[in-house]
């Protein structure tokens, strides 16, 4: 029977125990350093408290440990490691190779999505040097998942919703060149959500001012079941940068989903924590933020991926404009089915 594990992110304790009220199974987060997200680092007493909590319900914490790492910083991330393992953390994401290494650390090691797995042999790479559980590409289709799952014993996971990016995980290098600051090291300037101009050759401006890398959101919602049956166990929601509001309404919407996918398949699959969730909301992640949708690449073409008018947040369907009238100053009247607390029309 496969345990089927929902991820979810969190930027700091609060946002972890929220995300496991929810129906997470567990939960990833950086701790105070190497956690490749400068703006969401954690003091190790709060690793612990999160750690004491999520094990009440069978769930697990997974400490990212994804940048590159410094030669000069070796002794430090071993000691980081080590306090976080007595903390309680179930598994360490790891991004350099040589952490594998350390002989002392035996929670077990997941090999970053920063790692560029895209094919069987890279997959097969990591395992053999004692990844329990690779973390793929997003951007691979159905039958590339079903490939590598079927080439490799260990674990895998998946994005399965959250922001992308235009550039393959762990090999872009555009907010270095652009501004000096790595993503490799957790200071991205998000470059790819940016304003450009589009100049032809012979000078023509054929766009402007648009946002010509930025991609919309990944949902795979509908898609659970396609992905458990090609052989993924863990369904990682991305967005450790993303409030409590976010995370719940997200992850509430996939532990259901999850819910359904097993008890439709009795036998086959399994919660891999054992917390129930009883009442709450009625999550709908159209309501949260989002640049619209994308299935990306799982069907192998590209479908409708660009969010390059609004790189931010595109707010949710309200209405149609019925009636325009002059009302003095050039100003316009609409109605609208609903209000919000903002408008754009487009």
């Amino acid at each position: 029977m496969l345990a089927l594990e929902l991820l979810a992110p969190a930027k700091d304790k609060a946002v972890g125990i929220a995300a496991i009220d929810c129906g997470a199974d567990a939960v990833y987060i950086a701790g105070p350093s190497f956690g490749n997200r400068k703006a969401a680092g954690n003091s190790l007493e709060d690793i612990r408290g999160l750690c004491s909590y999520a094990h009440r319900f069978g769930a697990r914490i997974f400490l990212t440990v994804n940048t590159i790492v410094y030669d000069d910083e070796w002794d430090e991330v071993h000691s980081l490691m080590l306090a976080a393992q007595e903390a309680g953390v179930d598994a360490f994401i790891i991004r350099e190779e040589r952490l594998l290494t350390f002989a002392d650390i035996v929670r077990p090691m997941h090999a970053s999505t920063q790692c560029a797995i895209r094919d069987a042999e890279r997959a097969r790479h990591f395992e053999a040097l004692g990844c329990a559980r690779i973390i793929l590409e997003r951007g691979l289709s159905l039958q590339q998942v079903r490939e590598i799952c079927a080439a490799v014993r260990c674990e895998v996971e998946f994005f399965v919703h959250g922001a992308l990016c235009v550039c393959y995980s762990g090999d872009c290098r555009l907010s270095a060149y652009l501004d000096g600051r790595s993503a490799d090291r957790g200071d991205c300037i998000q470059a790819c959500r940016s304003l450009y101009d589009l100049v032809d050759a012979g000078g023509r401006v054929l766009a402007k001012d648009k946002a010509l890398l930025s991609l919309r959101d990944f949902k795979l919602l509908d898609r659970l079941g396609e992905l458990a049956a090609a052989g993924v166990c863990s369904f990682k929601i991305e967005g450790r940068l993303k409030n409590a509001s976010y995370v719940k309404n997200v992850v509430r919407e996939y532990s259901l989903a999850l819910d359904e996918l097993v008890s439709r398949n009795p036998g086959l699959y399994r919660r891999a924590s054992f917390g129930k969730v009883v009442g709450g909301f009625t999550p709908d992640s159209d309501k949260t933020f989002n640049r619209g949708y994308t299935q990306w690449w799982l069907d192998a073409e590209r479908g409708k991926w660009s969010s390059m008018d609004a790189p931010k947040a595109m707010g949710e369907y309200v209405g149609e404009v019925s009636a325009v009238r002059p009302a003095g100053d050039g100003a316009l009247r609409v109605a609208l089915r609903a209000a919000g607390p903002g408008l754009r029309l487009a």
